[in-house]
């Protein structure tokens, strides 16, 4: 007769020998990612933390820092689907894969997932649709991976030093003069790195962070995480029951489209300055609207307003059958005090958003090309001084408004000079004129399109008027009106 504590010591001795068997099955140093198949359950041991999974991309070595940054955050939109906690490293992007191993049925479906799309957006980018790819549980370990071209998938941190010490020192993101003193020492490998006091390493290699970062492969420091946010995003489509040719009823369709939008840029507290609204045709090509704002808003009435000025001045090609709605140059939304009236001043920082709204109707309503501002520029010669810009080109444009100089400068400037007559000695204009003070001499450079030579002068002249004149310093020396302080 079995004694009931005898069962469960028995039961107790095989637990721990199928216990036993299955950490001899985790204690694998590498596996390739193309190994791990359905009916593995290494993922289903809750004691391993986290499994980073990294896409190292070397063809954007040539690219300059903004594209780079720009081309992975929209390779990293393609992550969203897979995990929630994602991060842009240099030329790299990793992702949190632990917790999504279960719902896709292991890591070789996630890879399959993101292969095609990434290839297909790599494609779209005009850019060579490789890249390199590995998993551990530390997010330097797993780029370091990455950047050696193994496809390794590492669960476990104890196997992480063995794992990483095969590694050329080529995946070190160090410089040439520091790379060179490791050859030098005799280090091929990161496994002569382990053999290394890290004092003595920290002295030699510390502006390169070496020590911290094989720290961090080592999961021996804690790695901070910079979490990847998607841009913004709306689109609204909308297909008409029917078609539709009247300007009236397509604004009734568009300003419920702009309040859904608008709705979606209070609720993330956001604002635009461009949006684009597309109207489909049968057997036509689409009619495309792009609306830029000067400042960032999130109005409907000023939506609204800009809209139909557009498509007051839009003759259509064919009926309406689908409107389509997108917003472009999100940004932070700040709300500010409006004014009463409407001055051409910007007080605090701040436009006048009235006086906006009204260039901008106005720029809808005549076109980009016939509304202009007036901008100030550094130049030594007063025909050069102002400059001409397009009202949509003036938020780009970096010319900078001078601080008002204490040198005298007249408040209207002839366009073309006006030549004075000299009759006995004394200047005219269609009176006497008088020099009060002068001269203030203004020459160009050498390399400037017009050589310009002259003496300036303030004058009165007989009947009040208080003038700005020259005198040329070469050929002729004629004296010229060139400006009136009043």
């Amino acid at each position: 007769m079995s004694h009931t504590d005898t069962k469960k010591q028995y039961s107790l001795k095989s637990h721990c020998i199928d216990r036993i068997a299955l950490d001899n099955a985790l204690s694998l140093q590498e596996r390739k990612l193309s190994s791990i198949k359905k009916s593995d359950e290494i993922y289903k041991v809750e004691k391993f933390s986290s499994l980073w999974y990294a896409l190292y991309f070397p063809q954007l070595t040539e690219l300059n820092e903004f594209q780079r940054e720009n081309y992975l955050n929209q390779l990293a939109v393609l992550l969203k689907g897979i995990s929630s906690n994602i991060t842009i490293k240099k030329q790299a992007i990793a992702c949190e894969v632990r917790s999504s191993l279960r719902y896709f049925d292991g890591i070789d479906n996630i890879h399959g997932i993101l292969k095609e799309s990434i290839e297909s957006k790599l494609r779209e980018l005009g850019l060579p649709k490789y890249f390199s790819y590995a998993a551990c549980p530390t997010i330097t370990g797993s780029l370091l991976l990455a950047r050696s071209g193994r496809r390794l998938l590492i669960y476990r941190k104890e196997n992480l030093r063995s794992a990483l010490g095969k590694l050329s020192i080529d995946v070190l993101d160090i410089s040439k003069e520091n790379f060179q003193k490791l050859n030098n020492m005799g280090v091929r490998y990161l496994n002569d790195l382990w053999l290394l006091p890290s004092n003595g390493l920290q002295e030699r290699f510390g502006n390169d962070d070496l020590v911290a970062t094989i720290n961090k492969a080592l999961s021996l420091k804690p790695e901070p995480i910079c979490n990847f946010t998607a841009p913004p995003n709306f689109s609204n489509c909308y297909v008409l029951p029917y078609e539709i040719e009247e300007i009236n009823q397509l604004l009734l369709v568009a300003e419920r489209m702009l309040a859904k939008s608008c709705e979606f840029l209070r609720n993330r507290d956001l604002s635009i300055t461009s949006l684009q609204v597309s109207l489909s045709h049968h057997r036509e090509l689409d009619t495309v609207i792009n609306i830029g704002m000067r400042l960032p808003s999130r109005s409907e009435k000023h939506f609204s307003q800009l809209l139909e000025t557009h498509l007051r001045n839009l003759k259509l090609p064919a009926p309406v059958v689908a409107v389509k709605l997108e917003l472009n140059d999100f940004q932070p939304f700040y709300g500010n005090s409006e004014s009463l009236s409407l001055e051409c001043v910007r007080r605090h920082g701040e436009y006048n958003r009235d006086l906006v709204g009204l260039m901008e109707q106005l720029v809808a309503k005549l076109g980009k090309d016939f509304v202009h501002k007036i901008s100030a520029v550094s130049d030594h010669c007063p025909e050069f001084t102002v400059k001409q810009l397009r009202y949509d080109q003036v938020k780009n444009s970096k010319v900078k408004q001078e601080i008002i100089s204490t040198v005298p400068r007249p408040f209207m400037l002839l366009q073309h000079p006006k030549e004075l007559s000299v009759k006995g000695g004394r200047l005219y204009n269609e009176n006497s004129i008088t020099i009060i003070s002068g001269p203030e001499r203004i020459e160009t450079h050498w390399w400037h399109t017009s050589h310009v030579l002259r003496d300036y002068y303030v004058a009165i002249e007989q009947n009040g008027s208080r003038l700005w004149i020259y005198r040329e310093r070469e050929k002729e020396k004629k004296w010229y009106l060139h400006g009136y302080f009043s």
